[in-house]
């Protein structure tokens, strides 16, 4: 039988059964003849990011369908759990209940530590992810670009529209007369705490990469400055480029 060290790319899924919201066992071999599947498997249900990964597949299911394939999630909770997991979120795709783990430690997954998989209409793993850590979430459109490679359909990416909060943020950080706070350079900065008035700061050099929250505000392998108040705090972030910082832009409460 296939070990969890050989199901990487190119290794044939065995078969085993999970369990339907309505209690039924069905094998995930019955699943991938018709379209590849996209597997993700989910964290503990109640954890604080399960939701957010959820949420980032419902929003990319459209796409994967697009791609000519299906999403299919994974969680190890029971049916009633699952069922109301996935009437709470409004997820469109299946959520099968891992009664026994057997799925998760074929996959060599855990729900701290769960994975993205690509299955093709063989059954045969086209893409693996397993997360090292508690953000290590793959973008959903790694997944559609292998189920594409797949089936030969491609699928046009939308253009970022941001909407409310996070159309004003986009608009301030892309704005020419924008500029960030340098590490050090103290001198430049006229800064008071916007939630204490305090005069006391700390200038930082921080990197985004592909964390959820980074993935979903469309901060991915950014470079910021992070201006934090040293008494309560409080931190504004600041856009940088190429990792060459640039000049101070006045803090909205500085002049």
């Amino acid at each position: 039988m296939t070990t969890t060290a050989e199901l990487s790319v190119g290794a044939q899924t065995p078969e085993f059964e999970l369990i339907t919201g309505s209690g039924d066992r069905v094998s995930l071999a019955s699943l991938w003849p018709e379209r590849p599947l996209a597997l993700i498997f989910l964290n503990a249900l109640d954890g604080e990011l399960t939701a957010d990964n959820a949420i980032q597949w419902r929003d990319a299911d459209g796409h994967m369908r697009a791609a000519g394939g299906e999403v299919v999630a994974v969680c190890a909770a029971s049916a009633t759990a699952a069922n109301a997991f996935r009437s709470r979120w409004n997820l469109p795709f299946a959520l099968l209940c891992d009664d026994g783990w057997r799925a998760y430690r074929t996959f060599g997954v855990t729900d701290d530590l769960p994975g993205s998989f690509v299955l093709d209409t063989e059954g045969v793993v086209q893409y693996a992810h397993r997360n090292k850590n508690a953000l290590d979430f793959p973008p959903t459109w790694d997944l559609i670009d292998s189920v594409s490679g797949i089936t030969g359909q491609t699928v046009e990416r939308p253009a970022l529209d941001p909407i409310g909060e996070e159309r004003e943020i986009a608009e301030m950080m892309d704005a020419d007369a924008f500029h960030a706070p340098t590490p050090g350079n103290r001198a430049t900065l006229n800064f008071t705490c916007a939630k204490c008035s305090y005069n006391d700061y700390e200038v930082m050099d921080v990197s985004a990469t592909s964390g959820m929250m980074s993935r979903m505000v469309n901060l991915q392998n950014r470079r910021f400055s992070a201006v934090s108040c040293r008494r309560c705090k409080y931190t504004e972030f600041y856009k940088t480029e190429s990792g060459a910082l640039r000049n101070i832009f006045d803090l909205m409460v500085g002049t």
